[in-house]
């Protein structure tokens, strides 16, 4: 688990393949006692002197049973950083002190998202679904959690290798249609392929907004506000983040540079950005802060035009209208 101060801490063994791999001796030092497959055993985690310490739980997955595939070990102890650092030491104290009757004994500490990369490697889960573990993690909203537990349950991998099931059955047909031309069957015909060609091409169309509805969900959806000066940018971020990010007052051109906030709205993340008024100046900083707002623009997702309707700028409003069309 990450560092940090918490109730609980788990630290996780993977086996990998070769030599020592099945974890016994590293179960035998640690807890002093083997564990039954996937049952979870309260003990006692032993230093090397036979002293404590710490006691949780211990869970062995024997493999292909497990996570990554491999044979896993997981120590559920407190979550404490100094306890949590003092277990990871004594495993890598223990491989040390294995390696002699175990040769190419090797222990070592995994890397950033090594185990989900091992699971990969392994066939325990496809690039779809790895990808979805990073975006449930980084879930910012619960639209965005779902949407990512369903992908790593295997739903959107489902659709794509039902696609590529159909493409080969076409694929087929045009080869057997190829291969044998001297026969008066036409395989293509006879097959209705073109509306089966048909209906791939709407299942790949519903896919493809399934990727872009999950990628606003994992980035956020990019609302940049754009207007003349006052027309009340700054004061509609403030009231979206219930907070006062962004500087309000009566002079015009407050606003030099970009304000960004995160929020989320009926469970879809938001990126809300208040921007520069656009108008014309001579003022050399605001001139570099309306040329970031049209910028900003540029890349948005979504244009929200706000008009001031007690102080109307019609020409102003016209001319941003026009460019932003």
């Amino acid at each position: 688990t990450a560092p940090g101060r918490g109730g609980i801490g788990v630290v996780r063994v993977s086996g990998g393949v070769g030599v020592g791999a099945d974890l016994d001796w590293l179960i035998a030092a640690v807890l002093g006692r083997a564990l039954a497959p996937r049952e979870a055993t309260y003990a006692a985690f032993l230093a090397a002197d036979g002293g404590e310490l710490d006691r949780g739980i211990a869970i062995r997955f024997p493999a292909p049973h497990s996570y990554t595939g491999e044979t896993v070990l997981e120590l559920q102890g407190h979550g404490g950083p100094v306890v949590l650092q003092m277990l990871v030491e004594r495993c890598l104290a223990v491989a040390q002190a294995s390696a002699g009757r175990l040769p190419g004994l090797r222990l070592r500490l995994a890397e950033p998202g090594e185990f989900t990369r091992r699971a990969y490697l392994n066939d325990k889960l496809d690039l779809a679904q790895a990808e979805a573990v990073a975006d449930l993690i980084d879930a910012q909203t619960v639209a965005a959690a779902r949407s990512a537990a369903a992908s790593l349950r295997g739903a959107f991998s489902d659709r794509i290798h039902a696609l590529v099931e159909q493409l080969i059955a076409l694929r087929m047909l045009v080869e057997a249609t190829l291969d044998f031309p001297e026969e008066e069957i036409d395989f293509l015909q006879q097959a209705d392929a073109l509306p089966k060609l048909a209906a791939i091409e709407a299942s790949l169309a519903a896919v493809l907004e399934t990727a872009r509805h999950g990628a606003l969900l994992r980035d956020g959806l990019k609302v940049v506000l754009a207007g003349v000066p006052n027309a009340g940018k700054s004061s509609l971020l403030n009231a979206l983040a219930g907070e006062e990010v962004a500087i309000v007052t009566p002079i015009p051109g407050t606003t030099r540079d970009k304000v960004a906030q995160s929020i989320s709205l009926d469970g879809i993340p938001l990126v809300i950005i208040d921007t520069a008024g656009l108008r014309e100046t001579d003022d050399t900083v605001e001139s570099l802060g309306i040329a970031r707002t049209w910028r900003e623009v540029e890349q948005a997702d979504v244009i929200v035009h706000l008009h001031d309707l007690a102080h109307p700028d019609p020409d102003g409003d016209a001319r941003i209208a026009r460019q932003i069309a």
